[in-house]
């Protein structure tokens, strides 16, 4: 009867935890962009600035920073009326829309904006010029997310001085 009832509880304990799991997981996806130029038009039209995370598939860095500060900050709606966020691979095999309207593969993309070193956040307004200091790599994990708000505000505030 103990024994039915421990495995009972931690088939419940595991059931609970997967729940979650599956509910952070589904809640912290930032979108993939293929057209940067629509992206700089939502951020135009908002007169916010558009915060592209240049990442790598098989980059570890990137996936800390995904799952412990972007995904959840935009989950819980940090970036609402503050700035388009959205993801870049440089391993994306597609070409991809640039602000300039023309395709471009990921990979020239972050060559052309010198962000080849991922993770990098790169802050930018309607027009793909950098408005706010980068963000490259991940030196401190408990101070990311400081430095990334002292970034955001910069660049909207250059976003909205712009309008």
């Amino acid at each position: 009867m103990i024994v039915h009832r421990k495995s009972g509880i931690a088939l419940f304990l595991l059931m609970v935890m997967s729940a979650q799991q599956a509910v952070m997981a589904a809640g912290s996806d930032i979108p993939m962009t293929g057209n940067l130029e629509k992206n700089a038009e939502l951020a135009r039209q908002q007169a916010v600035p558009t915060v592209v995370f240049v990442s790598r598939d098989a980059c570890p860095y990137c996936r800390t920073l995904r799952d412990s500060i972007l995904g959840p900050m935009y989950a819980a709606g940090k970036f609402e009326g503050r700035a388009v966020l959205v993801e870049v691979s440089l391993d994306k095999p597609e070409l991809l829309t640039g602000f300039d309207g023309q395709l471009i593969a990921a990979k020239d993309w972050g060559q052309t904006y010198k962000a080849q070193i991922t993770p990098t956040l790169l802050f930018l307004d309607s027009d793909g010029r950098e408005i706010g200091k980068r963000r490259i790599g991940i030196s401190n994990l408990e101070m990311y997310g400081f430095y990334l708000q002292k970034s955001l505000d910069e660049a909207l505030a250059r976003s909205r001085a712009i309008k």
